[in-house]
């Protein structure tokens, strides 16, 4: 088998409408499209609608500050959500995370 490989400089970063300040790079999709890893980025002050992991996530602080809640997250930080977990990150200073979704969020503010 081939490895993917991918030079992450050469993907755009993509705007989350839902969310201004806040942009990804997809870097692989798993699990027949399910799930998903990715790069994200928070500007500075830019935060996450409140959301539910219903079957966890994974992520690592690349650089910058993460708040999820009462917690700061720095970086080289890595975070462990189980599933169901429900949260609301934002980032103080900006921050970029590689995160790791075996399926897709749920909203909870909508």
């Amino acid at each position: 088998m081939t490895p993917e490989i991918l030079d992450t400089q050469c993907i755009e970063w993509r705007e989350f409408m839902e969310a201004p300040g806040v942009r990804y790079k997809v870097l692989r999709h798993h699990d027949a499209r399910r799930g998903i890893t990715l790069l994200l980025r928070f500007d500075a002050g830019a935060s996450y609608p409140t959301h539910r992991h219903p079957k966890g996530e994974e992520y690592y602080v690349l650089d910058g500050t993460l708040r999820d809640g009462a917690q700061t997250y720095g970086a080289h930080t890595f975070v462990y959500h189980p599933p169901g977990s429900v949260h609301h990150p934002s980032s103080p200073d900006g921050c970029t995370l590689l995160i790791t979704l075996p399926a897709h969020i749920e909203r909870t503010d909508v």
